[in-house]
């Protein structure tokens, strides 16, 4: 794989953002695709191309018609993991998950719909290519790891790569689809062999139950009671201040449960890693010299957000000059 890489943050079908940024980095659109003059240069996508904004359709498609010219590598995010799941039917491949109510593997509640609303207006009258869609979010890989750089929607979790790797998994596609979906949503441990942690922790991070008393809301004002957690500091000496990683909530220095302080952590020392997911706000910042979070908020309800890439030519000390990115609503 070509070694001078942009990574680009969660797009949410804010198109006109990402032809924009896309431009602003040099890419110049060539038989269908955007391509860097001279192949020169390629782009990784860090997940979540569809949900909350008006232009899914078109992102999808631009990000396709990339990956397929092999000028882009798409990872899979959350919202296209839950998307496969909400479509899908429970039992779908002989055994059903008794813990799971409803016919589809997400609940059809109200929350949930509204959740892929502007997907679904996006596709109006297009229900076949909705359907082509979803096979091609199923081709997504989990995660990219190269010699000089990781790569994946939230955390790259060693043991749950590894037991990916074992299984010989980077998509959906490369098993049977209805069992894969099933274990990948089996979060009681129904199957013997459940996938539901290293989905959990590749594609959404860490998280953990707030202490008794505590809770916060979201940007989308949604009452929470579970915090999502850095999962590149050591958590053996930290409180919850310290570890929770909602940007905009500070919650209080108080002690965490011991089973915390013994999860494993990204070092230092460890190769750079490209994520997204985690909604930060204002100028694009390292969190550390190896670790890069590129999801600005752009499809934020406060219109302040960015659509933010990263310049990497294998360089093992991040710069944090080498950060590029177009405010939302450009176009």
């Amino acid at each position: 794989m070509n070694a001078s890489i942009d990574f680009i943050g969660d797009i949410h079908g804010h198109y006109d953002e990402l032809v924009v940024l896309l431009k602003k980095l040099g890419y110049e659109e060539q038989g269908g695709a955007y391509r860097f003059p001279g192949n020169a240069r390629t782009v990784v996508f860090l997940g979540d191309y569809i949900d909350r904004g008006s232009q899914v359709r078109e992102a999808v498609n631009l990000v396709r018609a990339m990956r397929d010219a092999g000028s882009a590598v798409a990872l899979m995010g959350n919202h296209e993991f839950n998307a496969l799941s909400f479509w899908h039917e429970n039992g779908a491949g002989g055994r059903p998950l008794k813990s799971i109510r409803g016919g589809y593997l997400r609940e059809h509640t109200f929350n949930k719909v509204a959740i892929h609303v502007k997907t679904v207006e996006s596709y109006r009258g297009r229900k076949a290519e909705f359907q082509e869609m979803l096979d091609f979010l199923k081709t997504l890989p989990f995660y990219l790891e190269t010699d000089l750089f990781r790569a994946q929607h939230a955390c790259f979790h060693l043991n749950s790569v590894q037991i990916l790797k074992d299984m010989n998994l980077r998509a959906f596609t490369d098993g049977d689809f209805d069992e894969l979906i099933a274990r990948a949503n089996d979060q009681y441990n129904e199957y013997e062999d459940s996938l539901f942690e290293p989905f959990s922790l590749l594609l959404k991070g860490p998280e953990m139950d707030l202490p008794e008393g505590l809770s916060f809301r979201d940007a989308e004002g949604v009452l929470r009671k579970r915090t999502r957690l850095r999962w590149w500091i050591d958590p053996k000496n930290a409180n919850l201040q310290e570890l929770s990683f909602q940007p905009g909530v500070e919650l209080p220095p108080v002690e965490v449960p011991q089973e915390i302080h013994e999860l494993d952590f990204y070092g230092e020392n460890e190769r750079p890693v490209f994520f997204g997911h985690y909604w930060l706000t204002g100028l694009p910042e390292l969190i550390r010299n190896n670790v890069c979070c590129l999801d600005y908020s752009v499809a934020g309800y406060r219109g302040d957000g960015r659509l933010v890439a990263y310049r990497f030519d294998g360089e093992q000390k991040l710069d944090a000059n080498k950060f590029v990115w177009v405010d939302a609503g450009v176009s």
